[in-house]
């Protein structure tokens, strides 16, 4: 029987200390005749179960339990035990000042030696003999790169570069295989050049983050100008009312739209382009601000000039524009009166804003009374990027009204239209060329030109912000974001094992407003990761507004996540991570400025709090709904406990329920197929994986197809293969790019090394907070996966990218140890 804390390893498998080094020393030679002494040893021995090490202390004690040494020298022998807490915070720094002597300069590189920008200034070698003769050996005899792209970009610095370099060390191009990835982006979010100068010159404009926090200074709290950050929930209201109003059988038209109706009246000029309006006819700043969202609009507002639910009829829109058939009662009848044709004036916007129109492209748009002015007409598709005029007859048919498709929406892009703009049937940005729009109806009432299918509002209005894209990720398996480990490389492992969501590393907000090119390349994501958010971490509401703003404009991602869990005392004491909890007004500026710049969702990551008994997020969990998040993400322990003791998953489950309607992802514990069942049972929308991914990455397939696989030694070493190609891709094959993936792949080995074989447990499954013993794997490359020793995770670097340079350190940054 295993000791508590301790996993429950087959006994013929255990052994000593000692035993398990002299073993991995002998290289495995003396494997056989280990195993005989041990069981031997057994044969011998009456507690079979416990290793020798522990029988050995059993001896020291008698029969009553008490020691039969003095207990004083027991007390100067025993050594202090520290308490792990989960970082080395006493590494040192062992990052080389250079990775080669003479480095060969990058111009020599590319193939273009002749044209050195720098010149006699340059200080890097041009001489390529020189830089051969100092060069150290080739690692191998295939470049990953040459036989993926076709061509290494690393030329004669590779340390593979034996495979492809021709006569006169030129190098080799596979052109047909080079042609294959020619154009294809493989990996995007990249810092360019422009962007990392006026980031570093301070020239980049944040205007939408300056407006929330000038609301802010205003002394509005986390609510800006205008209510921009409210713009979901407020819109959410709107439409409640006009569920409501639905409900109770009340018109939800307008007014202004039901008085326009009177049979012999012209409407006054003001009402045209109010037709889609509100009851009264606001102006230009009414308007705007009705239609962000601080202000509550009316219900009645808001369904006739935005295209939600409440959207008016189309048999309402038919005859706006005046055609041959009858209308219907309750349509537009006098918007182009039926006894004879608008006064110039009544038609401030009926056409493009490029331009004026010729009189015959509002011919079929208009009755065959008298035809208005050119210059009575300017403008009624405002805003950037307009159709061209000749292009609108084509939406409104001649003899009959448009479909309701042809008028899609009045809305506009980012924020509300002008007046003149209201009654513009496209939106601002994203508008169509000419080409696009529907141009169903030629003059006769044949199509003109052909069309790929409808014109729906997403082809041509962008979402408010109470229409954000929803980040529909229940059920699926979420890779966390993890610090050093969580780089591009291993999310791929994870993503070829079946990981559905993946996330960045944690990136400062700092950093990044100030362009450090080492913060923007955690920012990268690969072309499988189909889902795809960024972690950041920040402290205060101007940072971390201006910083989301800047990468809703710069990267492409899913969504953005918030880090409100970090434990380390670096990132606590200067008030972010987990000290955003105990500050609930930065919190809540943080959230509301972050969603009210972002177009994408926001996710939070939190834990259960920061002291250990004390159990605030059931309290913060409603709160960070109302401030619009779309998900939150909750980690089953508080600051205090770091990674020891289990993660509450109780207490998920009664966060999750007070969450509802918000996603709610549960985090904690999980190493099994069935961990994560009993996760999924306890109400939760999904699960986030963290050590579980790093100690077995292939535990995304277990969940999946629900079995627990028994992976060889074999089977894990290739893992390790491909995680050293993807990182050769990543950082280079050069000599930085090579010693750069071994650090990597030994911060990884340092989880790694906590897996036990399915096959050697007594009784499955292991649980992530059980130390392992030690033991004699099935063969020797699997008893070395199992060593916690860095000079073995060393040994199994040297197996896949040759030996390390001299003077070759390495400490993990995070102790894997933190076992209860």
């Amino acid at each position: 029987m295993a000791a508590p804390g301790v996993a429950p390893v087959r006994a013929r498998f255990l052994t000593s200390k000692e035993q398990f080094h002299a073993y991995l020393r002998a290289g495995g030679e003396g494997e056989k005749k280990e195993k005989e002494e041990k069981e031997e040893e057994e044969q011998v021995s009456d507690a079979q179960s416990e290793p020798p090490a522990k029988r050995v202390k059993a001896e020291e004690l008698g029969q009553d339990g008490e020691s039969q040494r003095n207990g004083g020298d027991e007390e100067k022998e025993r050594p202090e035990k520290k308490r792990a807490r989960g970082q080395n915070k006493s590494r040192p720094c062992m990052k080389p000042s250079c990775y080669e002597q003479s480095r060969l300069c990058p111009s020599v590189t590319q193939g273009c030696a002749g044209q050195c920008p720098l010149g006699p200034r340059c200080r890097f070698l041009h001489d390529v003999s020189r830089y051969l003769a100092a060069k150290p050996a080739d690692l191998g005899q295939r470049c990953v790169l040459f036989d993926t792209f076709g061509r290494c970009p690393y030329g004669l610095t590779c340390r593979f570069g034996q495979c492809h370099l021709g006569d006169g060390h030129q190098n080799v191009v596979n052109a047909a295989l080079a042609q294959q990835w020619e154009g294809k982006v493989l990996v995007r979010n990249s810092l360019s050049k422009e962007l990392q100068q006026q980031l570093r010159k301070r020239k980049f404009s944040f205007h939408k983050a300056e407006e929330f926090l000038r609301g802010i200074r205003g002394g509005k709290g986390g609510k800006a100008e205008g209510g921009s950050t409210e713009g979901g929930s407020n819109c959410a209201a709107a439409q409640e009312g006009l569920g409501e109003l639905q409900e109770q059988g009340d018109d939800p038209k307008s007014e202004a739209l039901q008085n326009s109706q009177r049979a012999g009246d012209d409407p006054k000029p003001e009402t045209l382009p109010n037709s889609q309006g509100a009851e009264d006819d606001p102006k230009s700043e009414t308007l705007q601000s009705s239609l962000r969202g601080g202000d509550d609009p009316k219900p009645e507002t808001l369904q006739s000039s935005q295209g939600a639910e409440g959207d008016p009829k189309p048999e309402t829109l038919q005859s706006s524009r005046g055609a041959e058939c009858d209308p219907k009662p309750e349509t537009l009848q006098s918007s182009q009166g039926a006894e004879g044709a608008p006064k110039p004036e009544t038609l401030p916007n009926s056409q493009g804003a490029e331009g004026d129109p010729k009189p015959e492209t509002l011919q079929s748009s208009l009755r065959a009374g008298d035809d208005p002015k050119p210059e009575t007409l300017p403008n009624s598709q405002g805003a950037e990027g307009a159709p061209k005029p000749e292009t609108l007859p084509n939406s409104q048919g001649a003899e009959g009204a448009p479909k309701p498709e042809t008028l899609p929406n009045s809305q506009g892009a980012e924020g509300a239209p002008k007046p003149e703009a209201l009654p513009n049937s496209q939106g601002a940005e994203g508008a169509p060329k000419p080409e696009a729009l529907p141009n169903s109806q030629g003059a006769g009432g044949a199509p003109s030109i052909p069309t790929l299918g409808p014109l729906t509002d997403e082809d041509i209005v962008k979402l408010r912000p109470c229409e954000k894209k929803k980040l529909e990720i229940q059920g699926k398996l979420y890779l966390a974001p993890l610090t050093t480990c969580g780089n591009l490389p291993f999310r791929r492992i994870c993503k070829g094992f079946g990981a559905d969501v993946t996330c960045g590393e944690m990136a400062v907000c700092t950093n990044l407003l100030q362009g450090q090119s080492s913060e923007w390349a955690l920012l990268k994501r690969h072309h499988t990761e189909d889902i795809f958010g960024v972690q950041l971490e920040g402290a205060f509401p101007d940072t971390m507004t201006k910083c989301a703003e800047l990468l809703n404009r710069t990267i492409n991602v899913d969504f953005v996540d918030i880090n409100v869990g970090c434990p380390i005392d670096l990132v606590y004491k200067k008030g972010g991570g987990c000290a955003l909890m105990t500050r609930s007004n930065k919190f809540e500026q943080i959230v509301r400025g972050m969603n009210s710049v972002l177009d994408v969702p926001l996710t939070v990551k939190i834990r259960t709090g920061v002291q250990e008994k004390v159990n605030v997020a059931h309290k913060i969990i409603p709160r960070i709904r109302e401030w619009g998040a779309a998900l939150v993400t909750l980690h089953g322990r508080s600051r205090e406990q770091r990674y020891t003791r289990s993660a509450d998953w109780d207490y998920i489950a009664a966060c999750a329920r007070l969450a509802r309607p918000m996603l709610l992802f549960g985090n904690g514990d999980i190493l099994s197929y069935e961990d994560a069942n009993r996760a999924m049972q306890m109400g939760v929308s999904g699960i986030m994986i963290a050590r579980g991914a790093l100690i077995k990455p292939w535990l995304f397939t277990e969940i999946k197809e629900q079995r627990h696989w028994d992976i060889s030694s074999s089977e894990r070493f290739d893992i390790l293969k491909d995680f050293t190609n993807y990182g050769l891709e990543h950082w280079g094959s050069d000599t930085q790019g090579v010693e750069k993936t071994r650090k990597f792949l030994l911060e990884w080995l340092s989880f790694l090394c906590r897996y036990i074989p399915v096959g050697l447990l007594e009784h499955l499954p292991q649980r992530i907070n059980e130390r392992p013993p030690y033991y004699l794997g099935r063969d020797y490359l699997e008893t070395l996966m199992a060593s916690q020793n860095v000079d073995d995770w060393i040994k199994i670097s040297e197996l896949l990218l040759g030996p390390v340079p001299p003077s070759f350190t390495f400490l993990p940054k995070h102790k894997a140890n933190s076992y209860r």
